[in-house]
Formats: structure tokens, C-alpha cells, sequence
């Protein structure tokens, strides 16, 4: 995976917040953050007749490699606003369609929102949940993550955690479907949503274990918000490679960041 795939009420208000995540700072410190490395946020407020929400764009800074950095950057930037960029075409769109009659259901929502999963000198890990509403009983939601190995400047599939031929996605599935027997009411019944693993199924890290999760309906009703099991490394230790057994050995015994 090469560094390249990594690839009136009219008033738009935009402002950067100067002060750093609660994520970010001496709580990054303790998990071995690259000397430096932290995240911002730029927050952008939408309210016109078209489109109102608020957006959340990650901002990395203090990479040794200052070119990775503008990639995350301008990566995260564009994708964000090409979310919203497509629900105020969908808005026009829906406005020409109905006339006056579409202004009881605009504007349309939208927001966005991330949290810093891990990030130390080897590795970063944000997910991002994008929101919608364009009409209907609810709003919708997914999540997409960032997982980037910061020393080869590489995106990172699930499947590139682990050693070849080790079979984790049998074992994440196995665990996930412990974690949801443990709480049937939030699942649907596994005999018509199983849980279903591929190589390249979306995560984020943590520094007390994997964390994959589902889109909504996948496995679970609307009220269960978007499903996600944590995986502890120890449970696919064997499987792991060297460098995320370094990476979760940094952090046995110490207390969960919330």
C-alpha cells in the first residue's frame, strides 16, 4: 500500500479551536506519543436554508514527517466536506423537486465527530462518525476510520495486525459473538445476522485491544447505535505481529483512558 492512497440565513460560520483535544496532551504522553504529536480540532457551523449541522475536522500536528501530516489533513478535510457537500446537493435537489413545499422538512442535518483512538510514534488510529438527516422517522450514521502505520506512511487493513496464516477473522468473530450473547436485548439473533469478519473489516486501535464494529442494522437494531466489540490483544496474541505485541506490551497493566 503505497503513501499516494492515503489519500437570510446564509452565513457559513468557521472557527479553529486553539486548544488541544482532551485526548490529547499528558493523557498521549502516558501511551508512548511521538514527541510533539497531538490533535486539534477545526470546528465548522453550518446554518443556512440548505444544510445546518455542525462539523468536526481532525487536525494532526508534530509529526516527524511533515508531508504525511499534510496528507492526513488535507485527507480528513475533504472528506468531510465533501460529506456535507453531498447532502447540500441532495437538498437542492429535493428542494427543486418539492418547491415550496420542501421548506417544512429543510434544512437538512449534518455533523461529524471523531475521537483519537491510539496514536504513539508508530501508529495513529481516529474513527469518525458521520450524521445525517434528510427526512424520515431518524437521522442516520456511520463510522469510517483512519489507521496509518506513521513509519511507512501506509494505510492499515484489519488483516495487516496479523501474522499470515493466522485466522483472525474465525477468532474475532468468535468473540464478538461471546460479547453478544453476554448482551442479547442490545443484537439482533445471530440465526439471520451473523457476524461476519473479512481482511479489510473496519477498526480503529485502542491501547487495550482492537475494536471492530458494524454499520447500522448490520447486526443490531437502530436503538444499539453503531455495534462495537473490543478484542484484547491477548486474546489473538499468537496471531499478532511483532510490532503490535510491542505496541500493546507498552500498555499491560496501565488504567483505560476514557
Amino acid at each position: 500500500m503505497v503513501r499516494g492512497s492515503l489519500t437570510m440565513r446564509h452565513h457559513l460560520v468557521l472557527w479553529i479551536v486553539a486548544g488541544m483535544l482532551l485526548l490529547t496532551g499528558s493523557t498521549y504522553a502516558q501511551q508512548g506519543q511521538e514527541p510533539g504529536a497531538a490533535f486539534a480540532v477545526k470546528v465548522v457551523n453550518y446554518d443556512t436554508e440548505l444544510v445546518e449541522g455542525e462539523v468536526k475536522i481532525p487536525v494532526i500536528t508534530g509529526l516527524h514527517d511533515a508531508e504525511l501530516e499534510n496528507i492526513l489533513n488535507s485527507r480528513w478535510e475533504k472528506d468531510i466536506t465533501s460529506f456535507v457537500d453531498a447532502i447540500r446537493a441532495d437538498a437542492v435537489a429535493f428542494q427543486e423537486e418539492m418547491g415550496e413545499a420542501a421548506g417544512h422538512w429543510l434544512p437538512f442535518h449534518a455533523y461529524t465527530d471523531f475521537k483519537v483512538g491510539y496514536l504513539d510514534e508508530r501508529f495513529v488510529s481516529l474513527p469518525m462518525v458521520y450524521y445525517c438527516y434528510t427526512g424520515g422517522a431518524h437521522g442516520m450514521s456511520y463510522q469510517e476510520s483512519t489507521n496509518v502505520d506513521l513509519l511507512l506512511g501506509e494505510n492499515l487493513a484489519l488483516e495487516d495486525l496479523f501474522l499470515p496464516g493466522y485466522d483472525f477473522c474465525k477468532e474475532i468473530a468468535a468473540e464478538v459473538n461471546r460479547q453478544r450473547a453476554a448482551n442479547p436485548e442490545h443484537f439482533f439473533d445471530e440465526a439471520w445476522a451473523e457476524t461476519v469478519i473479512a481482511p479489510d473489516h473496519p477498526f480503529y486501535l485502542t491501547a487495550q485491544g482492537i475494536v471492530v464494529y458494524f454499520g447500522l442494522y448490520e447486526i443490531a437494531p437502530y436503538s444499539t447505535g453503531i455495534p462495537e466489540f473490543t478484542i484484547p490483544y491477548d486474546y489473538l496474541w499468537e496471531g499478532l505481529k511483532p510490532e503490535i505485541q510491542a505496541m500493546a506490551e507498552a500498555h499491560r497493566g496501565k488504567p483505560e483512558i476514557e
